[in-house]
């Protein structure tokens, strides 16, 4: 008899509780800071020019191998980005091309609406994934980064804090 009580305690709890409720295509979440969307490539904002120097650390630490780099040899001797294609079927997500990254020129954006009905709807070339990337911050002006330690965990200043204390109950 106690434990039924107790279960209908929570269900008491929440009745009188203000519902929330978004309307989704209209009204969108705010995501968190350290969401990790669509990998994005930056380009510098003076000139327009990608970021990317073609080390091919990003392709060689993917686990999925979901990146591909064709690098093609400059007039100076040295090498520049020919082309780059993300399968973003494969991919997990993780971060960590971004991590690998040693001049940031990719970066996880904040997309998350990737649905498509085939899969040629799933590859990103070059100029896709730069028009994500001109769009986002910079891990060093959102407060990410080893000066700014932000985890995952709620915080007072968090946006939704609110809903994820309502769901942690």
């Amino acid at each position: 008899m106690l434990d039924e009580v107790k279960g209908f305690q929570v269900t008491l709890k929440r009745l009188f509780q203000p519902k929330l409720t978004q309307e989704y295509p209209e009204e969108r979440r705010a995501m968190m800071s350290r969401f990790r969307g669509l990998p994005a490539l930056r380009a510098d904002p003076d000139t327009g020019e990608a970021l990317c120097v073609a080390c091919g650390l990003c392709a060689r630490i993917c686990p999925t191998s979901c990146l591909e780099m064709h690098v093609v040899p400059s007039e100076e001797g040295d090498r520049e980005l020919g082309e780059f294609i993300l399968k973003s079927g494969r991919c997990l997500f993780c971060g960590l091309c971004s991590q690998v990254c040693p001049v940031d020129a990719i970066t996880m954006s904040q997309e998350y609406e990737l649905a498509s009905f085939d899969r040629e709807g799933l590859v990103y070339t070059k100029t896709e994934l730069a028009a994500f990337g001109a769009q986002g911050e910079t891990w060093w002006d959102a407060g990410i980064g080893p000066d700014h330690q932000q985890t995952n965990a709620i915080n007072r200043f968090d946006p939704n804090r609110h809903v994820m204390e309502n769901l942690r109950d």
